[in-house]
């Protein structure tokens, strides 16, 4: 359940409703124990938990779960995190399927774990829900219907933002992809040799 609350663009416009309001008022919570334990009781000094992944021979996933927010790396290239500035918008789904279909050990877990820094288009949204309904039929969660669809339809909505020339990557020579989210370390405006840093790590996870 903790991973469903990694999502801050989660939102259903026509409730006025984010997936972290609607996960408490359905489902019981971890208790403070639990999430003291796995982010850390304090930020400095931090003593939180590192989820440390092999994704393959080149390339390690990192995610540390800190009090406000988990941080994201491969290797020791930052990704993004889930704070309050958050940074995400960085894989595209191609790129996150990837990386899922090559995973031997807990692909459900892995896939969640990398959703939140994952974009789409309009054009893949089936494709999108159905992996996402399928994920969450793998994972240890009692859904009902209701709860599936709803759910389902909160996480495509961080991936898939409304206005779709947010949601397109740009290939530009000699540097790899970017895209037009601020929020994002391929932000088409930030430097190139920090967008070609960040490009060279997520094709070698792809690998």
């Amino acid at each position: 359940m903790f991973l469903l609350t990694q999502f801050p663009f989660a939102a259903d416009d026509e409730t006025e409703t984010t997936l972290t309001d609607y996960l408490p008022e359905h489902f019981d919570m971890p208790p403070a124990e639990w999430w003291e334990e796995l982010t850390g009781a304090t930020e400095d000094p931090w003593n939180g938990y590192t989820y440390v992944h092999r994704l393959n021979e080149t390339v390690t996933f990192f995610a540390e779960f800190h009090i406000y927010q988990t941080v994201y790396f491969f290797n020791d290239t930052y990704l993004g995190n889930t704070g309050g500035n958050f940074h995400l918008s960085l894989l595209t789904w191609k790129e996150l399927q990837m990386i899922i279909d090559k995973d031997q050990t807990d692909p459900s877990l892995l896939f969640f774990l990398l959703l939140p820094l994952a974009v789409g288009s309009q054009s893949e949204r089936p494709e999108i829900e159905a992996a996402i309904a399928m994920r969450l039929h793998e994972m240890a969660l009692e859904l009902s219907t209701d709860q599936l669809t709803a759910i389902t339809r909160f996480l495509c909505s961080h991936l898939i933002f409304d206005e779709e020339e947010k949601n397109i990557f740009e290939h530009i020579p000699d540097v790899g992809l970017a895209i037009n989210r601020n929020h994002s370390e391929r932000n088409r405006q930030n430097r190139e040799e920090d967008l070609i840093g960040v490009n060279q790590v997520i094709n070698s996870a792809t690998l």
